[in-house]
């Protein structure tokens, strides 16, 4: 800040972030040397009203994971009108995201398998239930597994953190958190990606006692209402 102020005679500034809770901008308005009394906070800080959040502490989450998905109806998720639905499974670690998908692809294995043809390339694709999508994957993978998510070829992507900066897809029905957050902006972020249509969606919590920052992040979840 003080090398635009002082050689490019900046004045002003605008700092623009996603999602920032109150000691991020203050930390933010530090670094770039701007007085708080001289400061103005413009946002909106909420859940979108069409999310459903739900929360549970289960001794089996695997089994509950599947019960959860039966409960959305994931089977319906190929029919004509939810055609293009979708859920996201967060994970904390690659392993558990690949896991995951096996366990949801073979849980679903009667989930009719559909090939559709490609209106703009003429090619049919097949439909599948899950995958996993994860740092470790190369990039020419990765990309495949984001355009076939994209493009309704897979319904429940199980991924880490790094998928979805930047994603704008509408018709993501589901967003769960196997795991918990690192932190409420990253929670915020992430189910914001759930129905962005407008229309109902639901974004679930797994809860883990034995997990120390468990408290801290329940305090604040339970103020986003």
């Amino acid at each position: 800040s003080q090398v635009l102020r002082e050689r490019l005679g900046v004045g002003c500034f605008l700092a623009l972030t996603a999602t920032a809770t109150a000691a991020t901008v203050q930390d933010i308005t530090q670094k770039l040397g701007i007085p708080l009394e001289n400061s103005s906070r413009i946002g909106i800080f909420g859940i979108p009203k069409n999310l459903q959040l739900s929360v549970s502490m289960d001794p089996n989450r695997d089994q509950a994971l599947l019960e959860l998905l039966r409960g959305w109806n994931l089977r319906n998720f190929g029919n004509v009108g939810n055609f293009g639905n979708s859920v996201i499974v967060y994970c904390t670690r690659r392993e558990e995201s690949e896991r995951l998908a096996a366990l949801i692809q073979r849980e679903f294995q009667e989930f009719p398998e559909k090939t559709w043809k490609n209106q703009r390339k003429g090619k049919k694709r097949e439909f599948c239930v899950s995958a996993a999508y994860h740092a470790g994957l190369c990039p020419r993978e990765r990309r495949k597994i984001q355009e076939d998510f994209m493009e309704n070829r897979i319904r429940v992507l199980c991924a880490t953190i790094s998928f979805g900066m930047g994603l704008d897809k509408s018709q993501i029905r589901g967003i769960v958190h196997y795991n918990i957050p690192g932190n409420l902006e990253s929670y915020v972020q992430e189910i914001g990606r759930a129905g962005r249509d407008g229309n109902p969606a639901r974004c679930h919590l797994f809860l883990q006692p034995q997990v120390g920052k468990m408290g801290e992040f329940w305090e604040k979840f339970g103020n986003l209402g």
